[in-house]
């Protein structure tokens, strides 16, 4: 296990590792405050990602996948589905109603047939009684090819016109609608308007009706979350995949602008291949047969917006957002909603490996930075109420723990950081409000205890709507705190994050956490996920910190094996430690009926100021 600070830290949840081994030796940048988090290392325990020569998952040791009831499974595909229905998102913009359908263009209907069209003409008729026709009566002959060619002409028009009015309304369906589905990644289609040459007619099937999801309800006293993080999907944390990164990127390879500052050109298809292999179908099958109704996915910025002079990132934005586009689907699939969490922010917002890049030199709060970042929120809002399956998106987080104290302690606010982050957070709430979609806020690490924590945020929370405003942490009581707490001092903790909450105002939704913590015994793991789980319940529910966690045969920023595990959502669920509702569960009636030392399952309720 890394060494942690001998120093008490006042603000548990944060760690820092000291250099291991004289070749893993983290740079003189890798300080206290940068490293907030090897924080929450999560990954499929002890499996890698693309590596040949590291232990690979093993699907039949992971839960059987079931069928899925929205879209028919694939019988043939064993763990993945090949029954994903695509259309034209970005054909033409226009603005749909609910019940606007989606112009199909998986398949061409039956084409024009001239040869069919000339024998039907012809009409089997001899050649030589229509030439003797025509001679006998030529003036007659001619009024009637006239009067053909009119109708043919009057009936193209009609026909034209019809056509037009169709593929307008759908190319507005698929571009303008909030309520219908869309596709999934990796196939490309055809305009709407390629269906229809050729034949004035479809024999192509319609496509089935996507059925949007019911608005989430952040203020529902009956809607909990019970969710999970694609850490390290879109945005690396070595500790999480430590092995990886150092096979492919070197030692040195820190954070994913050292990791693609020494790939140089081969970062592209390193990267792909790991967006395609680190969440597979089957990992989504298995979080749905446990219950799981959200799934948050960090994303960075230079997935939606231009990296700029000296920013290493692969920033291939169309790569990107194809990956979300497929991970949208895979939800939408499975019945889970999707929260979007912008945890890579313009320099950094915290310095920690999280934000892509791990410094001392934050430079988030500058204002070129504040308009990049701005125009990140407002990319992300427009791409996803542009998607065909935004109703499965709940809420967006506008910054993932930005770090609003001082850069050399954990008890003192940087005034400049907190006005400058308030400020973003103000201008993010509305433009989320204008597009729809709730926004969640993380505290900063303001310091203090939970309360202190919550204080510090209640003039900004003053007067907001509680269904479009969410407050954001990310306990960890069990873990980076000298001396370790004692299993009496972590119940305290957790009891304190549900009785706290009561009074704010709007929801509290645990973003991330996890069953981190060195009492010792397996059982206590399990009564400890139990304890936050339900008491996070009270208000707004929780969020697992992460889906997965590869252990590190390296182990500079990696945990000790056992430790990882306590990280990864699939290696407790495999080991029968992580409490689940089960596919299709009650959440709230799953939580109420968990055993918890820190009371009866309470109710928190939210009135509408504005209201």
């Amino acid at each position: 296990m890394p060494k942690r600070s001998s120093q008490t830290t006042p603000n548990p949840g944060y760690y820092s590792p000291d250099p291991m081994t004289p070749t893993f030796s983290p740079p003189g940048e890798y300080t206290e405050f940068q490293t907030l988090r090897p924080d929450t290392p999560g990954s499929m325990g002890r499996y890698s990602v693309v590596s040949s020569h590291l232990d690979k998952y093993d699907r039949e040791g992971a839960l059987t996948p079931q069928a899925q009831a929205l879209l028919p499974s694939d019988e043939a595909g064993a763990g993945h589905r090949s029954s994903t229905y695509y259309f034209e998102k970005d054909a033409a913009a226009g603005i749909a109603g609910p019940e606007a359908l989606h112009q199909y263009t998986g398949r061409r209907g039956q084409g024009y047939n001239p040869a069919a069209n000339a024998a039907t003409l012809e009409g089997g008729l001899p050649a030589k009684k229509r030439a003797g026709f025509i001679r006998r009566r030529p003036i007659l002959f001619g009024l009637l090819v006239l009067l053909l060619l009119v109708a043919a002409g009057v009936g193209a028009g009609v026909g034209v016109s019809q056509s037009h009015k169709s593929n307008d309304k759908n190319l507005s369906s698929n571009s303008g609608s909030n309520n219908n589905a869309g596709s999934s990644t990796g196939s490309s289609s055809s305009s709407s308007n390629n269906n229809n040459q050729g034949s004035g007619t479809s024999t192509a099937p319609a496509p089935p009706k996507i059925t949007p999801f019911p608005k989430y309800s952040w203020t529902d006293v009956n809607t909990k979350a019970f969710g999970v993080s694609l850490g390290s999907w879109l945005v690396l944390e070595r500790w999480q995949l430590e092995d990886w990164m150092v096979q492919q990127g070197g030692a040195n390879a820190w954070d994913e602008w050292s990791f693609t500052q020494n790939l140089g050109n081969n970062a592209a298809s390193v990267l792909q291949q790991h967006q395609n292999t680190w969440v597979t179908e089957a990992d989504m099958d298995t979080l749905q047969n446990s219950g799981i109704n959200i799934v948050r996915i960090p994303i960075p910025f230079w997935a939606f917006i231009p990296t700029v002079s000296g920013e290493p990132y692969y920033n291939d934005m169309t790569v990107y957002q194809n990956q979300l586009d497929k991970m949208l689907q895979w939800c939408y699939d499975r019945g889970m909603y999707v929260m979007l969490d912008l945890h890579a922010m313009p320099g950094s917002q915290n310095g920690d490996q999280s934000s892509g890049h791990n410094t001392t030199n934050i430079q988030w709060f500058t204002q070129a930075n504040q308009d990049r970042s701005d125009t990140f929120v407002k990319n992300v809002l427009s791409w996803a109420t542009g998607s065909n399956l935004s109703s499965i998106i709940n809420a967006i987080g506008v910054v993932n723990e930005p770090r609003i104290l001082i850069d050399n302690g954990w008890n003192t606010i940087n005034q400049t950081r907190f006005q400058t982050t308030q400020s973003f957070y103000e201008r993010s709430y509305q433009a989320c409000v204008q597009a729809g979609i709730p926004m969640t806020f993380h505290n900063g690490f303001a310091p203090g205890s939970v309360t202190d924590k919550m204080n510090t945020w209640r003039p900004f929370i003053s007067g907001k709507n509680p269904n479009m405003l969410i407050y954001e942490d990310h306990p960890y009581p069990g873990w980076f705190s000298t001396p370790e707490p004692s299993a009496d001092q972590i119940q305290t903790s957790v009891c304190e994050y549900g009785s706290a909450g009561n009074s704010l105002g709007i929801p509290i939704l645990m973003g991330e956490f996890s069953a981190i913590q060195n009492v010792g015994s397996a059982s206590y793991s399990k009564t400890y996920l139990q304890m936050q789980l339900a008491t996070y319940g009270w208000s707004a529910g929780s969020i697992f910190w992460n889906f997965k966690a590869n252990s590190s045969t390296t182990q500079v920023l990696a945990l000790s094996d056992n430790l990882m595990q306590l990280y990864s959502y699939v290696d407790l669920l495999q080991a029968g430690t992580m409490p689940n509702p089960g596919k299709g569960g009650n959440v709230r009636n799953f939580y109420t009926n968990l055993p918890n030392p820190c009371g009866g399952f309470q109710t928190y309720g939210w009135a509408n100021p504005a209201q």
